[in-house]
């Protein structure tokens, strides 16, 4: 890392454009363990009108990235991409950038009353330089298990899909995508999620979809079911929703499964759906696994489920986190 002082660094800032992507991935080498979403999605954030992406630069070169995502209708956003070129690092650009971000949302989004940020930590917090910096700005409003696998093409299931349905005993309907979810919806889904993510800025419970915390009523499902694949399964009055989105990384097809349900064969019924579509996707190269689900106590019977019956590889041991940050703005 060069020998530079943060005090005398010239940075300037601009808005990303489509021709800023060669330069972009250059300075996002590793960044999340080769599994990035940015690759995937950039030109799609440039062209969104609710994503801003800024860049910071050191005379013509790209040193840092940040993108706010505007949700809510508009009164809130969420901070998205973080990320510095390796040789600048520790140098002040990540602050910089985050300065000028709240600055430019102030006099060209008035309309923004609150952000919100995730990050990725062990269960204690500790070694995580993410929510280090995060809890000194905003508050940490609460946390969910985090869990990702990954297996090749030759594992048993991956070669013939309909296998996976042995490993389904329970007597569940199937998870069938999701239509039109009212209050009532919401309100059943609330209790799959932990108590702490109902103390957010109004009140409202808050869900992740593939990192990105969303206010759970009825107009962002809608909003959410333009973006991804949503589902559900209902019984014995007990509601279960998902998420699924898939994209490719550079070390093979990430599929995010984030699964609210209050048991684990309600979870269980979504998860081998989701599998089952992904396998009969990605018929070769490794399939990577992520999700979120909202209940701690489903945790380690889902981990035992990934590790003995699925035979996939763990990327995370148990016990860490997404942890979700808000700030009033």
């Amino acid at each position: 890392m060069a020998d530079r002082s943060s005090a005398g660094i010239d940075v300037t800032f601009r808005l990303a454009s489509h021709e800023d992507y060669e330069a972009v991935m250059r300075i996002s080498e590793g960044v999340l363990g080769n599994r990035d979403y940015l690759p995937a999605f950039f030109h799609r954030y440039i062209d969104d009108p609710d994503v801003v992406v800024f860049l910071a630069l050191v005379g013509d070169q790209v040193v840092g990235l940040k993108a706010a995502i505007l949700t809510e209708g508009g009164t809130a956003f969420i901070v998205k991409a973080a990320r510095v070129a390796p040789d600048w690092r520790g140098q002040g650009i990540d602050g910089k950038l985050s300065g000028h971000q709240d600055e430019w949302l102030r006099q060209n989004r008035p309309a923004v009353r609150y952000k919100r940020a995730t990050a990725f930590a062990p269960a204690d917090g500790s070694n995580s330089v993410a929510v280090s910096i995060l809890q000194k700005k905003m508050r940490l409003q609460f946390s969910m298990p985090f869990i990702e696998y990954q297996c090749g093409p030759g594992l048993w299931w991956r070669q013939d899909p309909a296998q996976l349905a042995q490993l389904d005993t329970t007597v569940l309907p199937d998870a069938v995508p999701l239509q039109d979810a009212d209050d009532d919806f919401c309100t059943a889904v609330q209790n799959c999620l932990p108590a702490e993510a109902c103390g957010g800025y109004d009140g409202k419970p808050i869900i992740l979809a593939d990192w990105d915390p969303y206010t759970l009523c009825p107009a962002n499902l809608k909003h959410l079911q333009a973006k991804y694949q949503l589902y559900t399964l209902e019984h014995k009055d007990a509601t279960s929703l998902s998420i699924v989105c898939s994209y490719p990384t550079s070390v093979g097809q990430l599929f995010c499964f984030d699964i609210y349900a209050r048991d684990f064969p309600t979870l269980q019924k979504h998860l081998l759906k989701h599998l089952q579509d992904a396998s009969l996707s990605c018929r070769s190269g490794t399939l990577c696994a992520r999700m979120f689900t909202g209940l701690f106590e489903l945790e380690d019977s889902l981990h035992s489920f990934y590790r003995e019956a699925l035979q996939m590889s763990v990327l995370h041991e148990p016990g860490w986190r997404g942890v979700v940050f808000e700030s009033e703005f």
